[in-house]
């Protein structure tokens, strides 16, 4: 990747025909700083990007050094996020299939829906309940 990537510079074949040494070495001292301009500005747009540098001055050593920390940290804490993230998907799969067996056993041994409990007829029945065998206890 070159410094000119993002810059706009005139190619050979549009340059215009100089007059003189000095109109050619005016027009590439212009570009020159154009490119400059450029550098600068993305450091600083750098910079800016970095919670710890925010509004600081700094090097441009010490801006690729503290970005270079900060995305490491951030690949860091993406890879803990995702890492939790699997956990819970596992933890949910797990519950669902526990929820799939519970769906199955309440068919099969003809238990009660949660709801049910609260149900009037069921507290005042004086017969047992079938899970139980006995009337509840308070």
């Amino acid at each position: 990747m070159s410094d000119n990537d993002d810059i706009e510079v005139e190619s050979d074949e549009e340059q215009p025909r100089f007059q003189s040494a000095a109109d050619k070495r005016a027009h590439h001292n212009a570009l020159e700083r154009k490119r400059r301009d450029h550098i600068k500005d993305s450091f600083h747009s750098l910079r800016d990007s970095v919670p710890s540098l925010q509004g600081e001055k700094a090097s441009r050593a010490q801006i690729l050094d503290k970005a270079t920390e900060y995305i490491q940290y951030m690949r860091r804490k993406n890879h803990t996020h995702q890492q939790d993230i699997d956990d819970l998907k596992r933890q949910n799969a797990l519950l669902e299939q526990q929820d799939d067996w519970g769906e199955r056993d309440k068919h099969k041994y003809g238990l009660l829906e949660p709801s049910a409990l609260f149900q009037s007829s069921y507290w005042l029945d004086p017969r047992p309940h079938p899970c139980t065998e006995r009337m509840p206890v308070w």
